[in-house]
């Protein structure tokens, strides 16, 4: 029998319970980024309801929330199936990115609430551990640990439609950015933005840490694009 909920981890590092269909949607969208549910691949729902114990009204909602994010499509007699590869997506949704996810660095610089910098150390200290571990990038600690501190940041925009729209955005992002990180180059250069991102923050530099998170940004589109290339993906057609 699966658990019944996920825990969401604060700010301050502190995990708490959210829903069952919290922990539904994750399920399925760890198995989406990590490639367990490939494109195209459809998505088996009942099957899925009896393997975590739940009932099928939070797979309803986990599949409503993950075609949000464009993660999924529900398609005439197919059903539910994974969204194919598509460079339109990703690009829509990093333009989206550059624009607002510098808001949440800038707030967080500002802010006095040193939770948000030690958060995100953690993470960044659990990601290098992960790496000298030598734990592949696509895993699901990795996932996790990258994820974290992306959101701790998210968090200093405050609870509301920032924070809202920057979860999902990442969400849609997720996959294309995780599998660009095997190669070597752009996995150092990604470290290196990362500590550089949570120092400016750290020292309240709410500039700096805005021009680090543009950089950032750039870097893992042109980094996403080229695993999308290697794929055969470049103009992937959404479906109809």
């Amino acid at each position: 029998m699966a658990r019944r909920a996920v825990h969401k981890v604060g700010a301050d590092g502190v995990e708490t319970p959210g829903t069952i269909t919290d922990f539904v949607t994750a399920q399925i969208r760890n198995r989406i980024v990590l490639g367990a549910l490939g494109p195209g691949a459809k998505v088996p729902v009942y099957e899925l309801a009896d393997e975590l114990g739940v009932s099928r009204v939070p797979l309803r909602e986990a599949v409503r929330q993950l075609e949000a994010e464009c993660l999924v499509d529900n398609l005439p007699r197919r059903g539910t199936v994974v969204r194919p590869l598509s460079a339109h997506d990703l690009q829509d949704a990093f333009v989206i990115l550059q624009a607002i996810e510098p808001i949440a660095a800038r707030r967080a610089a500002e802010s006095d609430d040193g939770t948000i910098s030690a958060s995100m150390r953690r993470w960044l200290d659990e990601m290098q551990e992960l790496a000298d571990k030598r734990v592949p990038q696509v895993s699901e600690a990795m996932l996790h640990a990258h994820r974290e501190f992306h959101f701790a940041l998210f968090r200093a925009a405050g609870e509301g439609v920032l924070q809202r729209h920057l979860c999902m955005l990442w969400n849609t992002c997720e996959r294309y950015v995780m599998n660009s990180l095997p190669n070597h180059e752009r996995q150092t250069a990604a470290a290196r933005e990362h500590a550089d991102l949570a120092r400016c923050i750290q020292e309240g530099d709410p500039e700096g840490a805005a021009a680090v998170l543009r950089r950032h940004l750039e870097a893992s589109l042109a980094g996403a694009l080229d695993y999308l290339a290697g794929q055969g993906a470049q103009s992937a057609p959404s479906p109809s």
